[in-house]
């Protein structure tokens, strides 16, 4: 491996470096924003990120998901599907962050509840 090659790698490592810390700190943290949990396209639930409270999910079909929103995140802590992705996905705490159940139909989505701003450009 040349020198310029080591150069070239060590700046990548960098650029993206930076470019973490610029996504995670940048993105809008929604302290004050609602976690709202669908079943089958269906809002079943609306909880704001400051409570605590579990919610538990289930249909007819024996499908089981259980939801915990808790200092200012949420979590799928339990469900009975087979693959257990959702379970294992980290906790969504920032707008936009989802946790999603494919085999249950199940999705926990962080929303911020601050409007939005129209600037003078978007006008």
């Amino acid at each position: 491996m040349r020198k310029k090659d080591i150069f070239l790698t060590a700046v990548f490592l960098i650029a993206a470096a930076i470019l973490w810390l610029f996504m995670n700190t940048v993105q809008e943290d929604v302290g004050t924003g609602e976690v709202v949990i669908y079943k089958d396209g269906e809002v079943m639930e609306v909880v704001p990120l400051t409570a605590e409270k579990t919610v538990v999910i289930e249909d007819e079909n024996g499908n089981r998901n259980v939801v915990r929103v808790e200092g200012g995140k949420a979590e799928m802590t339990e469900a009975n599907c087979r693959d257990q992705v959702c379970v294992n996905t980290r906790p969504a705490r920032k707008s936009g962050e989802s946790i999603i159940c494919l085999p249950n139909r199940v999705v926990v989505e962080i929303r911020s509840t601050t409007e939005n701003v129209i600037d003078g450009v978007s006008e």
